[in-house]
């Protein structure tokens, strides 16, 4: 069940799409985490999001994908929002990225993995907050619908842009 309604925390004209506490398990992990990988051979950038979302770790997780978008490309992308567990992202926070240049620059397409209407929602806010983008958004509910899509599978993705230590 989808709640819209103020933030806890007073923020004039904030609100917070969250999950009612019985879809949110209280032992998943309260902090987002993300990696970037890429497929070379296709050139698409998958984008692995898990715990809870929030509005400093959105805006990092924007600027890192920045930073390696433009280090090649054209890029297609993948945000897999599968593994959110929490979402605490406000609505100035995503009126703010939609704002930006976009973090991957380009007209390949965009595949977001949304199998919550939280993040479903969100994205499609921002989606429709950025005029230029238009067309280039898809929403799937799984990652293997993202990958027929673009005609990869997760074998593809062979390198870790981000965090780079880790192998993919």
């Amino acid at each position: 069940m989808l709640q819209i309604g103020r933030s806890r925390v007073y923020r004039p004209q904030t609100f917070c799409i969250t999950g009612c506490p019985k879809t949110i398990d209280d032992q998943d992990d309260p902090f987002m985490k993300y990696v970037i990988d890429l497929d070379p051979t296709h050139l698409v950038l998958r984008i692995t999001v898990t715990g809870t979302v929030t509005d400093p770790a959105t805006r990092e997780l924007y600027a890192s994908l920045g930073h390696v978008a433009v280090a090649g490309g054209p890029y297609a992308a993948i945000f897999d929002l599968s593994g959110i567990t929490g979402n605490q992202l406000s609505i100035e926070t995503v009126l703010d990225l939609a704002r930006k240049r976009p973090a991957v620059p380009g007209k390949r397409h965009r595949v977001v993995v949304a199998p919550r209407p939280e993040e479903y929602g969100l994205f499609r806010m921002f989606e429709r907050l950025r005029d230029d983008m238009h067309g280039q958004f898809h929403f799937v509910f799984s990652v293997d619908e993202a990958y027929a899509m673009l005609g990869v599978s997760s074998e593809n993705f062979s390198q870790r842009l981000f965090p780079e230590q880790l192998a993919a």
